[in-house]
């Protein structure tokens, strides 16, 4: 653990890349160059609309019933308090 101590010591000591005096314009630069997208009003209709009649869709299908119980519904044999009682 004190070797990493002692390289992070001497890291901190090590003068700074002359390069790092640059980066802050070359970031604005590279985000003001970055073009802007401006989302149409009919496309934003569009895709609320059709989310709107998949959500309805998926809605109105019927799901499939199962008898068997799942992970979330166990039957009472197989409840902690059955089984922490010693057979009882």
């Amino acid at each position: 653990m004190n070797d990493i101590d002692d390289m992070l010591l001497r890291i901190r000591d090590l003068p700074i890349d002359p390069r790092l005096a640059a980066i802050d314009a070359a970031v604005l630069d590279g985000l003001a160059a970055r073009e802007r997208t401006e989302f149409s009003a009919r496309g934003l209709a569009m895709v609320a609309g059709l989310s709107l009649v998949i959500g309805l869709a998926g809605s109105l299908v019927p799901q499939p019933s199962s008898a068997s119980p799942t992970a979330l519904v166990a039957s009472t044999a197989l409840a902690p308090s059955t089984l922490l009682g010693g057979g009882e």
